[in-house]
């Protein structure tokens, strides 16, 4: 009590120690931060400027001023103005987003940016990008001309519109990424180690649960790559826009059939419209694929039966999980749909703003599947530990079915077992034989001692035999006071496993009275020798026969 008494006072002084330390380092190092006469060395990119106003096209020979931006005018192909002033040495670069148009922008007579001019390779609908514009240095006033061209629709956007140095304009646009890469970077850790986890389960077999590792990863993985693929983040790694761009559509038709199959893995019962569900995904990506690709029917005008597809088996998933929930009280079902009515709320939004054409519509669904992946998370770790532990209860339960409680031997069950496995074949490679053990006497110790004595004497004689046959074979006690042990590995040479044995009994009557006295009979294995219960018979025989030499010499 002293002892525990101590350990909590110990534990409760470091916990203390430990927040005073937490506490001193950070007033420290705010009192570092503001106090400091040092000069300051952060880096400065500059700052963009606004350059949305003093833009204008002309039509029917008059000039006219493109008011406010995002300028929106009801023709496929517009061309607009601005007068661009002196930079001042500076290298300069314009930086716009751009959705799903053609872009061409010359300075003075010289095209210096262009994007789209060729068309896609399927269809005509063009990904959305961030434009970067090199300007380089002005001297003087020049002309910018910039040209917008919407393949599709009759209607054309001049963007909100920013200037400012190069490191400025990149600066801008990793602050503003800054959300989508974090998110990134989170979730696709998050997914590689439950990947990594469901590897490891998979191959080790020590508990089960990959099959709900794998499809939490996977799914969180996808929704992820969709995120990040539906965004001009990935601008920052050099890769084909319109590769990207027809990833994110994949992504976005499959990630629910891994979402599918989690929530089919903590379910009781087994549910044919979720097998169902993810056949309707496959079929609709295969389709979409075919209809892309033969006929050029683009991607996004196909979305609507994607959305369909996901809110229906949503809500599916939903009255599975509310039912599993109701029936067996499941903690797993029951997050699972708290998690799923965020989910829901959130791609509900997204939806809306996507088709109200809002901008970052996606910023809902990133909180949405964030939330929904930790769940998932948790759940995960949870399954795994309960299986664990139900792992472990297993195998203790099994070694105690298998494990004589007086002795530390094998049991009769465990014996019956292993001679079972010899008689299918199994094992015979490395199988050298049997020793059959009997005590002598044990009925004169009960009696002279009393069976407590006897008891006693028996765990001595497991702990003997166990130790002179250790490396050599398995030790079994097969009845009240009757061992036996199957050899395996190297075979040895009968006087060396009675030496052993003689051995071990020595030390152990060195210490104990009354004394320990065993009868025992070998026999071997051999090729042509390998009949299981013959040669138990032979080892029970040779052991009476050793029994009646020791009691004719007591005698």
């Amino acid at each position: 009590m002293i002892n525990h008494g101590l350990r909590k006072k110990a534990r409760a002084i470091l916990r203390i120690m430990t927040l005073f330390t937490i506490a001193m380092a950070i007033l420290i190092v705010a009192d570092r931060r503001i106090n400091s006469h040092l000069e300051d060395t952060a880096v400065y990119f500059g700052e963009t400027q606004d350059f949305s106003q003093g833009w204008y096209y002309e039509k029917d020979g008059k000039r006219l001023t493109a008011a406010s931006l995002p300028y929106e005018t009801g023709t496929g192909e517009m061309i607009y103005y601005h007068e661009l002033p002196d930079s001042f040495g500076e290298k300069q670069m314009l930086s716009f987003k751009n959705r799903q148009q053609q872009v061409s922008v010359w300075l003075d007579d010289v095209c210096i940016y262009e994007y789209g001019s060729d068309g896609p390779l399927k269809g005509k609908l063009l990904p959305s990008i961030r434009c970067f514009v090199p300007l380089g240095v002005q001297d003087g006033t020049h002309t910018l001309t910039l040209r917008l061209v919407n393949p599709l629709r009759s209607r054309t956007v001049l963007p909100r519109i920013r200037i400012g140095s190069e490191g400025a304009v990149l600066m801008e646009f990793l602050q503003q990424s800054w959300g989508i890469l974090l998110f990134g970077v989170l979730m696709v850790g998050f997914s590689l180690l439950l990947i990594a986890g469901s590897a490891v389960l998979h191959v080790t077999k020590i508990i089960p649960g990959e099959n709900l590792f794998l499809s939490a990863g996977l799914f969180i993985l996808l929704s992820s790559l969709w995120v990040i693929t539906d965004s001009s983040v990935m601008q920052l790694f050099g890769l084909s826009s319109e590769g990207v761009f027809t990833a994110s559509f994949y992504c976005f038709m499959i990630f629910p059939i891994p979402m599918i199959s989690f929530v089919e893995g903590i379910c009781e019962k087994k549910y044919a419209g979720l097998f169902l569900f993810k056949f309707f995904f496959l079929v609709n990506c295969i389709a979409q694929t075919f209809l892309n690709t033969l006929w050029a029917l683009e991607f996004s005008y196909m979305l609507p039966i994607t959305h369909l597809l996901m809110v229906s088996a949503i809500i599916y998933m939903i009255i599975c999980l509310f039912k599993e929930y109701r029936k067996y009280q499941s903690f797993y079902a029951g997050a699972i749909l708290a998690a799923l009515f965020v989910f829901m709320g959130t791609a509900a939004v997204s939806f809306v703003n996507f088709y109200a054409k809002q901008r970052d519509y996606s910023v809902f669904m990133r909180l949405g599947m964030l939330a929904y992946a930790l769940v998932l998370i948790s759940i995960s770790l949870k399954k795994m530990m309960v299986s664990a532990e139900k792992q472990t209860k297993l195998s203790v339960y099994k070694t105690l079915a298998y494990v004589d409680a007086m002795t530390r031997c094998g049991n009769r069950a465990a014996f019956e077992h292993a001679v079972n496995v010899l008689r299918k074949g199994e094992g015979l490679e490395n199988w050298v034989g049997m020793v059959m053990i009997d005590m002598n006497g044990l009925k004169q110790i009960n009696d002279t001692w009393g069976h407590g004595a006897g008891d006693q004497i028996i765990s001595g004689a497991g702990a003997c035999i166990r130790e002179a046959f250790e490396g050599l074979g398995e030790v079994y006690r097969i009845g009240g006071d009757e061992f036996l042990v199957i050899l395996r590995g190297k075979k040895l040479e009968e006087q060396e496993y009675r030496r052993r044995l003689a051995e071990s009994l020595a030390v152990y009557n060195g210490s104990h009275k009354p004394a320990l006295d065993l009868a025992c009979g070998i026999s071997f294995a051999g090729p042509d020798k390998n009949d299981v219960d013959d040669l138990y018979a032979e080892a029970d025989r040779r052991m009476y026969q050793e029994k009646e030499k020791s009691d004719n010499r007591r005698g």
